[in-house]
Protein backbone atom coordinates (compact mmCIF):
# COMPACT_ATOMS: atom_id res chain seq x y z
CA UNK A 1 0.00 0.00 0.00
CA UNK A 2 2.91 2.31 0.60
CA UNK A 3 4.20 1.92 -3.01
CA UNK A 4 0.96 3.07 -4.68
CA UNK A 5 1.18 6.71 -3.61
CA UNK A 6 4.82 6.85 -4.61
CA UNK A 7 4.01 5.43 -8.04
CA UNK A 8 1.22 7.92 -8.50
CA UNK A 9 3.58 10.72 -7.57
CA UNK A 10 6.15 9.52 -10.11
CA UNK A 11 3.51 9.29 -12.85
CA UNK A 12 2.21 12.75 -12.00
CA UNK A 13 5.74 14.12 -12.02
CA UNK A 14 6.51 12.52 -15.43
CA UNK A 15 3.23 13.83 -16.83
CA UNK A 16 4.11 17.29 -15.61
CA UNK A 17 7.52 17.09 -17.27
CA UNK A 18 5.96 15.87 -20.55
CA UNK A 19 3.42 18.67 -20.41
CA UNK A 20 6.18 21.15 -19.78
CA UNK A 21 8.16 19.77 -22.79
CA UNK A 22 5.10 19.99 -25.03
CA UNK A 23 4.44 23.51 -23.85
CA UNK A 24 8.09 24.42 -24.52
CA UNK A 25 7.92 22.99 -28.06
CA UNK A 26 4.70 24.87 -28.76
CA UNK A 27 6.25 28.00 -27.36
CA UNK A 28 9.36 27.53 -29.54
CA UNK A 29 7.25 26.99 -32.70
CA UNK A 30 5.12 29.99 -31.82
CA UNK A 31 8.29 32.03 -31.27
CA UNK A 32 9.68 31.02 -34.69
CA UNK A 33 6.40 31.92 -36.41
CA UNK A 34 6.40 35.23 -34.59
CA UNK A 35 9.97 35.92 -35.70
CA UNK A 36 9.13 35.14 -39.36
CA UNK A 37 6.06 37.34 -39.14
CA UNK A 38 8.14 40.10 -37.57
CA UNK A 39 10.73 39.83 -40.36
CA UNK A 40 8.02 39.99 -43.04
CA UNK A 41 6.43 42.99 -41.32
CA UNK A 42 9.78 44.77 -41.17
CA UNK A 43 10.35 44.08 -44.88
CA UNK A 44 6.91 45.47 -45.66
CA UNK A 45 7.60 48.55 -43.51
CA UNK A 46 10.91 49.11 -45.34
CA UNK A 47 9.16 48.76 -48.70
CA UNK A 48 6.43 51.22 -47.75
CA UNK A 49 9.00 53.67 -46.39
CA UNK A 50 11.03 53.41 -49.63
CA UNK A 51 7.86 53.96 -51.67
CA UNK A 52 7.02 57.05 -49.58
CA UNK A 53 10.55 58.45 -50.07
CA UNK A 54 10.37 57.81 -53.83
CA UNK A 55 7.00 59.56 -53.98
CA UNK A 56 8.27 62.59 -52.02
CA UNK A 57 11.42 62.87 -54.18
CA UNK A 58 9.52 62.49 -57.45
CA UNK A 59 11.29 59.25 -58.37
CA UNK A 60 9.59 56.47 -60.35
CA UNK A 61 7.78 53.84 -58.38
CA UNK A 62 9.60 50.68 -57.40
CA UNK A 63 9.75 48.18 -60.24
CA UNK A 64 8.07 44.91 -59.44
CA UNK A 65 10.82 42.31 -59.19
CA UNK A 66 8.39 39.42 -59.46
CA UNK A 67 9.04 38.17 -55.91
CA UNK A 68 6.32 36.17 -54.26
CA UNK A 69 4.88 37.70 -51.12
CA UNK A 70 2.83 35.52 -48.80
CA UNK A 71 0.71 36.76 -45.98
CA UNK A 72 0.70 33.51 -44.03
CA UNK A 73 3.81 32.00 -42.37
CA UNK A 74 5.75 29.56 -44.52
CA UNK A 75 5.40 25.89 -43.64
CA UNK A 76 7.44 22.84 -44.65
CA UNK A 77 4.71 21.60 -47.00
CA UNK A 78 4.46 25.01 -48.67
CA UNK A 79 8.24 25.14 -49.13
CA UNK A 80 8.32 21.69 -50.72
CA UNK A 81 5.41 22.58 -52.99
CA UNK A 82 7.09 25.85 -54.01
CA UNK A 83 10.38 24.06 -54.74
CA UNK A 84 8.59 21.49 -56.89
CA UNK A 85 6.86 24.29 -58.82
CA UNK A 86 10.24 25.98 -59.29
CA UNK A 87 11.76 22.76 -60.68
CA UNK A 88 8.83 22.36 -63.07
CA UNK A 89 9.19 25.96 -64.25
CA UNK A 90 12.93 25.49 -64.77
CA UNK A 91 12.31 22.41 -66.89
CA UNK A 92 9.68 24.23 -68.96
CA UNK A 93 12.04 27.20 -69.41
CA UNK A 94 14.86 24.91 -70.57
CA UNK A 95 12.55 23.25 -73.11
CA UNK A 96 11.37 26.60 -74.44
CA UNK A 97 14.95 27.89 -74.66
CA UNK A 98 16.02 24.85 -76.65
CA UNK A 99 13.09 25.32 -79.02
CA UNK A 100 13.92 29.01 -79.38
CA UNK A 101 17.54 28.24 -80.31
CA UNK A 102 16.39 25.71 -82.90
CA UNK A 103 13.90 28.13 -84.47
CA UNK A 104 16.44 30.97 -84.42
CA UNK A 105 18.94 28.82 -86.30
CA UNK A 106 16.32 28.04 -88.94
CA UNK A 107 15.41 31.74 -89.28
CA UNK A 108 19.08 32.76 -89.65
CA UNK A 109 19.55 30.13 -92.35
CA UNK A 110 16.46 31.32 -94.24
CA UNK A 111 17.63 34.94 -94.04
CA UNK A 112 21.08 34.00 -95.36
CA UNK A 113 19.49 32.07 -98.25
CA UNK A 114 17.25 35.05 -99.05
CA UNK A 115 20.26 37.40 -99.13
CA UNK A 116 22.13 35.07 -101.46
CA UNK A 117 19.13 34.87 -103.81
CA UNK A 118 18.80 38.68 -103.77
CA UNK A 119 22.50 39.07 -104.61
CA UNK A 120 22.19 36.56 -107.44
CA UNK A 121 19.17 38.41 -108.86
CA UNK A 122 21.01 41.72 -108.55
CA UNK A 123 24.02 40.35 -110.43
CA UNK A 124 21.74 39.01 -113.15
CA UNK A 125 20.17 42.46 -113.59
CA UNK A 126 23.48 44.36 -113.74
CA UNK A 127 24.12 46.29 -116.94
CA UNK A 128 27.67 47.17 -117.91
CA UNK A 129 27.80 50.76 -119.21
CA UNK A 130 30.87 51.45 -121.38
CA UNK A 131 32.88 54.57 -120.56
CA UNK A 132 32.71 57.71 -122.66
CA UNK A 133 34.16 57.74 -126.21
CA UNK A 134 34.65 53.96 -126.26
CA UNK A 135 33.02 51.90 -128.98
CA UNK A 136 30.82 49.12 -127.62
CA UNK A 137 32.09 45.60 -128.11
CA UNK A 138 30.24 42.68 -129.59
CA UNK A 139 29.47 41.38 -126.14
CA UNK A 140 28.10 44.69 -124.88
CA UNK A 141 25.69 45.06 -127.79
CA UNK A 142 24.59 41.43 -127.73
CA UNK A 143 20.90 41.13 -128.51
CA UNK A 144 18.57 39.54 -125.97
CA UNK A 145 17.59 35.95 -126.46
CA UNK A 146 14.70 35.47 -128.88
CA UNK A 147 15.35 38.61 -130.91
CA UNK A 148 15.89 38.28 -134.64
CA UNK A 149 19.39 39.24 -135.75
CA UNK A 150 19.67 42.13 -138.19
CA UNK A 151 21.14 40.88 -141.49
CA UNK A 152 23.98 42.91 -142.97
CA UNK A 153 23.15 45.16 -145.96
CA UNK A 154 24.51 43.57 -149.16
CA UNK A 155 26.97 45.70 -151.14
CA UNK A 156 26.50 46.28 -154.91
CA UNK A 157 28.54 44.18 -157.32
CA UNK A 158 32.13 45.30 -157.65
CA UNK A 159 32.08 47.38 -154.48
CA UNK A 160 33.42 46.62 -151.07
CA UNK A 161 31.06 47.10 -148.16
CA UNK A 162 32.13 49.98 -145.97
CA UNK A 163 32.26 49.26 -142.25
CA UNK A 164 29.73 51.12 -140.17
CA UNK A 165 31.15 53.73 -137.81
CA UNK A 166 31.19 52.74 -134.17
CA UNK A 167 28.37 54.21 -132.14
CA UNK A 168 29.62 56.56 -129.46
CA UNK A 169 27.78 56.18 -126.18
CA UNK A 170 26.96 59.60 -124.77
CA UNK A 171 27.77 59.87 -121.07
CA UNK A 172 25.11 60.89 -118.62
CA UNK A 173 25.28 62.26 -115.10
CA UNK A 174 23.17 60.33 -112.64
CA UNK A 175 21.79 62.25 -109.67
CA UNK A 176 20.50 59.91 -107.01
CA UNK A 177 18.48 61.48 -104.24
CA UNK A 178 19.87 65.04 -104.19
CA UNK A 179 16.99 66.91 -105.79
CA UNK A 180 16.53 70.68 -105.46
CA UNK A 181 15.35 71.87 -102.08
CA UNK A 182 11.54 72.21 -102.04
CA UNK A 183 10.95 73.28 -98.45
CA UNK A 184 12.36 73.49 -94.95
CA UNK A 185 11.88 70.71 -92.43
CA UNK A 186 11.22 72.24 -89.02
CA UNK A 187 11.75 70.33 -85.80
CA UNK A 188 15.42 69.34 -85.54
CA UNK A 189 17.35 71.25 -82.89
CA UNK A 190 20.68 69.53 -83.54
CA UNK A 191 22.30 72.34 -85.55
CA UNK A 192 25.65 70.54 -85.79
CA UNK A 193 24.19 67.41 -87.34
CA UNK A 194 21.99 69.35 -89.78
CA UNK A 195 24.96 71.50 -90.86
CA UNK A 196 27.11 68.40 -91.31
CA UNK A 197 24.47 66.75 -93.51
CA UNK A 198 24.10 69.89 -95.65
CA UNK A 199 27.86 70.20 -96.05
CA UNK A 200 28.24 66.58 -97.18
CA UNK A 201 25.37 66.98 -99.64
CA UNK A 202 27.01 70.06 -101.14
CA UNK A 203 30.35 68.26 -101.34
CA UNK A 204 28.77 65.34 -103.22
CA UNK A 205 27.09 67.72 -105.67
CA UNK A 206 30.37 69.51 -106.35
CA UNK A 207 32.12 66.17 -107.01
CA UNK A 208 29.39 65.24 -109.50
CA UNK A 209 29.73 68.66 -111.12
CA UNK A 210 33.45 67.96 -111.65
CA UNK A 211 32.58 64.65 -113.31
CA UNK A 212 30.04 66.34 -115.57
CA UNK A 213 32.56 69.05 -116.46
CA UNK A 214 35.13 66.42 -117.45
CA UNK A 215 32.53 64.78 -119.69
CA UNK A 216 31.81 68.08 -121.44
CA UNK A 217 28.40 68.74 -119.87
CA UNK A 218 28.86 72.36 -118.85
CA UNK A 219 25.15 73.09 -118.27
CA UNK A 220 24.68 70.09 -115.99
CA UNK A 221 27.86 70.97 -114.10
CA UNK A 222 26.70 74.55 -113.56
CA UNK A 223 23.32 73.37 -112.27
CA UNK A 224 24.97 70.93 -109.86
CA UNK A 225 27.34 73.63 -108.58
CA UNK A 226 24.41 75.99 -108.00
CA UNK A 227 22.60 73.37 -105.96
CA UNK A 228 25.81 72.64 -104.04
CA UNK A 229 26.25 76.33 -103.21
CA UNK A 230 22.68 76.52 -101.91
CA UNK A 231 23.30 73.65 -99.49
CA UNK A 232 26.66 74.97 -98.30
CA UNK A 233 25.17 78.42 -97.59
CA UNK A 234 22.40 76.73 -95.62
CA UNK A 235 25.03 74.79 -93.67
CA UNK A 236 26.81 78.04 -92.71
CA UNK A 237 23.48 79.54 -91.58
CA UNK A 238 22.78 76.41 -89.53
CA UNK A 239 26.14 76.80 -87.76
CA UNK A 240 25.25 80.38 -86.79
CA UNK A 241 23.72 79.63 -83.34
CA UNK A 242 26.67 77.38 -82.44
CA UNK A 243 29.22 80.04 -83.40
CA UNK A 244 27.55 82.61 -81.12
CA UNK A 245 28.82 80.77 -78.06
CA UNK A 246 31.80 82.11 -76.13
CA UNK A 247 34.00 79.18 -77.18
CA UNK A 248 32.47 77.30 -80.12
CA UNK A 249 33.28 73.61 -80.41
CA UNK A 250 36.17 72.49 -82.60
CA UNK A 251 33.76 70.56 -84.81
CA UNK A 252 31.64 73.65 -85.54
CA UNK A 253 34.71 75.75 -86.36
CA UNK A 254 36.17 73.03 -88.59
CA UNK A 255 32.97 72.66 -90.64
CA UNK A 256 32.72 76.45 -90.94
CA UNK A 257 36.22 76.55 -92.45
CA UNK A 258 35.44 73.69 -94.85
CA UNK A 259 32.20 75.38 -95.99
CA UNK A 260 34.03 78.64 -96.62
CA UNK A 261 36.70 76.75 -98.58
CA UNK A 262 34.08 75.20 -100.90
CA UNK A 263 32.42 78.60 -101.39
CA UNK A 264 35.88 79.99 -102.20
CA UNK A 265 36.31 77.37 -104.97
CA UNK A 266 32.87 78.16 -106.40
CA UNK A 267 33.70 81.87 -106.47
CA UNK A 268 36.93 81.06 -108.33
CA UNK A 269 34.96 79.18 -110.97
CA UNK A 270 31.94 81.43 -111.46
CA UNK A 271 32.51 84.83 -109.82
CA UNK A 272 35.92 85.68 -111.28
CA UNK A 273 37.81 85.41 -107.98
CA UNK A 274 41.54 85.25 -108.81
CA UNK A 275 44.93 86.60 -107.81
CA UNK A 276 44.32 89.59 -110.06
CA UNK A 277 41.70 90.81 -107.59
CA UNK A 278 44.32 90.97 -104.85
CA UNK A 279 42.30 92.63 -102.10
CA UNK A 280 39.23 90.42 -102.45
CA UNK A 281 41.41 87.30 -102.82
CA UNK A 282 43.29 88.05 -99.59
CA UNK A 283 40.07 88.82 -97.74
CA UNK A 284 38.44 85.56 -98.79
CA UNK A 285 41.59 83.60 -97.96
CA UNK A 286 41.63 85.11 -94.48
CA UNK A 287 37.96 84.19 -93.99
CA UNK A 288 38.76 80.56 -94.82
CA UNK A 289 41.75 80.43 -92.47
CA UNK A 290 40.04 82.19 -89.56
CA UNK A 291 38.16 79.17 -88.07
CA UNK A 292 41.21 76.93 -88.48
CA UNK A 293 43.43 79.49 -86.73
CA UNK A 294 41.01 79.60 -83.79
CA UNK A 295 41.26 75.82 -83.47
CA UNK A 296 45.08 75.80 -83.55
CA UNK A 297 45.17 78.58 -80.93
CA UNK A 298 42.94 76.64 -78.51
CA UNK A 299 43.78 72.98 -79.06
CA UNK A 300 47.24 72.94 -77.50
CA UNK A 301 48.51 70.02 -75.42
CA UNK A 302 51.46 70.35 -73.03
CA UNK A 303 53.82 67.39 -72.80
CA UNK A 304 56.95 66.66 -70.84
CA UNK A 305 57.83 66.19 -67.20
CA UNK A 306 57.52 69.89 -66.47
CA UNK A 307 54.79 70.49 -69.09
CA UNK A 308 57.01 72.94 -70.94
CA UNK A 309 56.57 71.49 -74.44
CA UNK A 310 53.41 72.59 -76.24
CA UNK A 311 52.03 70.52 -79.11
CA UNK A 312 48.89 70.68 -81.16
CA UNK A 313 46.05 68.35 -80.25
CA UNK A 314 44.15 66.22 -82.77
CA UNK A 315 41.81 69.03 -83.84
CA UNK A 316 44.70 71.47 -84.04
CA UNK A 317 46.66 69.13 -86.30
CA UNK A 318 43.60 68.61 -88.51
CA UNK A 319 43.08 72.37 -88.80
CA UNK A 320 46.74 72.94 -89.64
CA UNK A 321 46.59 70.24 -92.33
CA UNK A 322 43.44 71.82 -93.81
CA UNK A 323 45.17 75.22 -94.00
CA UNK A 324 48.26 73.72 -95.65
CA UNK A 325 46.09 71.88 -98.20
CA UNK A 326 44.17 75.09 -98.93
CA UNK A 327 47.45 77.00 -99.45
CA UNK A 328 48.91 74.28 -101.72
CA UNK A 329 45.81 74.20 -103.93
CA UNK A 330 45.89 77.99 -104.27
CA UNK A 331 49.52 77.85 -105.43
CA UNK A 332 49.44 74.75 -107.63
CA UNK A 333 45.79 74.26 -108.54
CA UNK A 334 46.14 75.98 -111.89
CA UNK A 335 49.02 73.85 -113.10
CA UNK A 336 48.39 72.35 -116.55
CA UNK A 337 50.81 69.59 -117.61
CA UNK A 338 49.77 69.90 -121.29
CA UNK A 339 52.12 72.35 -122.96
CA UNK A 340 51.47 73.98 -126.32
CA UNK A 341 53.52 72.71 -129.24
CA UNK A 342 54.86 76.21 -129.91
CA UNK A 343 56.29 76.33 -126.39
CA UNK A 344 58.47 73.26 -126.91
CA UNK A 345 62.17 73.93 -127.38
CA UNK A 346 65.25 71.80 -127.89
CA UNK A 347 68.99 72.39 -127.68
CA UNK A 348 70.42 74.10 -130.75
CA UNK A 349 67.08 75.57 -131.91
CA UNK A 350 68.36 79.13 -132.15
CA UNK A 351 71.53 78.06 -133.98
CA UNK A 352 69.42 76.80 -136.86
Amino acid sequence: MTRLPALCAVVAFAGGIAAQNNAAERTQAELMRSQRSLQQNRSEVDRLLDARLRHDLGLPAEVDTGLFRVAAPTTTEAMERAQQELRDEDAATAALLERYKKLKGEVDQLQADAKERAKAEQRSREIVVPPANVAPTKRSVQRPSGADPVPPTPAPAGEVAKPRPATIVEPSVVDAGLDPVRGQIQGSQDHQRVAQALFKAGQVLMDRADIARQQGQAAAAKDLDARAKDRIVRAVDELGPLLQEREPTYQSLFYLGRCRELLFRLSQRYDGLSLETTREWQQREQEVREPFLKITARDVVKKGERSEIEMLGPWGMAAQTAMEHFRWINLNGGYDPRAAIEALTWPGERAQ
